[in-house]
């Protein structure tokens, strides 16, 4: 990976792909480090300021038939859309997953997910090891 210091350290959507992971209800249960509302909201403003600027954007859920599906704020912004729902804890070893963001050609990954601990940190850490520039939008995330 190559560090990048100044103006070459921004986020430039051209280079950029997002990665929303498991912004689902069940996960929305425990999560106590922001108010759920605004991690909801926070989630659609990502996702609206990224089909704004045409970055492509992934939409992952864990077992949606058992924890939902994501919710509808977020899904509204891309209709027509396919949901990657996956069995796998770690969203970068689901190979649709980390395939789709692959056949973008872009190097910069954002990622949110509802479980900074599991949802982010395990294909943030992964990626980065496989040299993506890795953001996490926390704001976005829990």
């Amino acid at each position: 990976m190559t560090f990048r210091n100044g103006l070459a350290s921004l986020l430039r959507p051209e280079d950029s792909v997002v990665l929303l992971i498991d912004h689902q209800p069940y996960q929305l249960a425990n999560l106590n480090s922001h108010e759920p509302t605004m991690v909801l909201n926070n989630s659609t403003a990502l996702a609206k300021a990224a089909k704004a600027f045409n970055v492509p954007t992934i939409l992952t859920s864990v077992i949606a038939a058992q924890g939902g599906n994501i919710f509808p704020q977020i899904t509204d912004v891309f209709p027509d859309q396919e949901v990657i729902d996956r069995t796998l804890i770690n969203t970068w070893e689901d190979k649709p997953t980390a395939d789709a963001v692959k056949a973008t050609g872009r190097k910069q990954l954002i990622i949110a997910g509802l479980w900074t601990e599991i949802c982010v940190a395990m294909p943030a850490i992964q990626a980065a090891g496989e040299g993506w520039d890795v953001t996490v939008v926390t704001d976005a995330s829990g």
